[in-house]
């Protein structure tokens, strides 16, 4: 319901103008690849321009009662009596007129909303079918000030486990790092753990709700960078490829392995994967990863009512998204990598990334 509510808010947004450029674009490509949330858009604009029509009809209306409270003056009341039979006829069929049309209004605003709570109730259905994997790693609450003070400038993060896990990996060698959305909602501090055990501050830049994923950047001055040994690849994978994922359902790096079942997502969404590969708590924001060894998706979540079946956005979002991140003066960035990884048996590949994929740890 949540998630239904903050849609609501984007589309109200989007129909009023408030969006910057970028969010426009972004949702307008959101409508182009997803027929439901367009679909939604439509109703919802609908349904605000009824409720204008409504409140326009009942301001006619209330300015003609008035007129009818002053006709019980003496003065205009004998007057009224004067008029002919014709003229009191017409005046009462326009107030006929004007009560039909507002009761007719009444009953299509009534209407309007049986069926909206019809379909909150069918996403609501539907929605159930779907799963993130992030992971609970406790239920402490902590502030953004005792979690300071427990790192005390030390390469480490705080004695607390956090509240949620999940995975993320680089996608430049200088600190960038993408994972979902559904990960870092609402959090206080963020941070990510190496397969050493290294754990390095990280901030939220960029966040895309549409697609569930976030983009953080490593703020810690004791990361050092190191070239990718991976690339974003943004070409269609066919069905039936081998993938394979390297994620933190545990507290130590987990492989799994499987093939893409359907090319579209969750609901038929075109910019994500269908694909059968076990996922667990933990796994969400994972790279889906291809035979050669280049990033093809992110994992984003699994299906309720089947076991092992995933689903992933497509490395080519990606890729978009980070085009359209706003540029940090005097930072480089570099989305576009060459793969040394084509050609290894799956072994050596593993090692070569273990140290590019993250532990995601969420306070809040």
């Amino acid at each position: 319901m949540n998630e239904d509510m903050i849609l609501i808010r984007e589309i109200e947004r989007y129909l009023e103008g408030e969006m910057s450029g970028q969010e426009k674009a972004v949702f307008e490509e959101l409508r182009r690849t997803n027929p439901l949330i367009n679909k939604q858009v439509e109703e919802h604009q609908f349904f605000l321009s009824q409720l204008t029509h409504f409140g326009q009809r009942k301001t006619l209306q209330s300015k003609m009662d008035a007129i009818h409270q002053q006709l019980d003056m003496p003065v205009l009341r004998k007057q009224a009596q004067e008029e002919t039979y014709a003229a009191k006829m017409l005046s009462r069929r326009r107030r006929t007129i004007t009560n039909l049309a507002a009761a007719a209004c009444i009953a299509l605003v009534t209407s309007l909303s049986t069926i909206a709570v019809m379909q909150n109730a069918a996403r609501t259905k539907s929605t159930a079918q779907y799963e993130d994997v992030r992971r609970v790693l406790n239920n402490i609450q902590r502030s953004q000030n005792a979690l300071i003070n427990d790192i005390n400038n030390k390469n480490r993060a705080p004695a607390n486990p956090g509240t949620y896990g999940g995975t993320g990996f680089a996608v430049s060698g200088n600190g960038y790092v993408v994972t979902n959305y559904h990960v870092v909602a609402g959090a206080d501090s963020v941070y990510v753990q190496n397969n050493k055990g290294e754990a390095f501050k990280a901030v939220s830049i960029f966040e895309d709700i549409s697609s569930d994923l976030a983009v953080l950047k490593i703020a810690d001055s004791s990361f050092k960078s190191q070239p990718l040994p991976y690339a974003l690849k943004p070409q269609s994978v066919k069905l039936g490829e081998e993938v394979f994922t390297m994620g933190f359902p545990r507290d130590e790096i987990v492989y799994g392995k499987g093939y893409i079942s359907a090319k579209t997502g969750f609901n038929g969404d075109t910019t994500a994967y269908q694909v059968s590969i076990p996922v667990n708590p933990g796994n969400s924001g994972a790279p889906l990863l291809d035979s050669k060894g280049d990033v093809v998706g992110i994992v984003t979540g699994k299906q309720t009512t089947s076991d092992g079946i995933a689903f992933a956005v497509k490395s080519a979002h990606l890729k978009r998204l980070l085009d359209e991140m706003p540029k940090e003066k005097g930072v480089k960035r570099e989305w576009n990598h060459k793969s040394h990884l084509d050609g290894m048996n799956r072994v050596d590949q593993i090692k070569k990334l273990e140290d590019f994929v993250y532990m995601v740890k969420v306070y809040n």
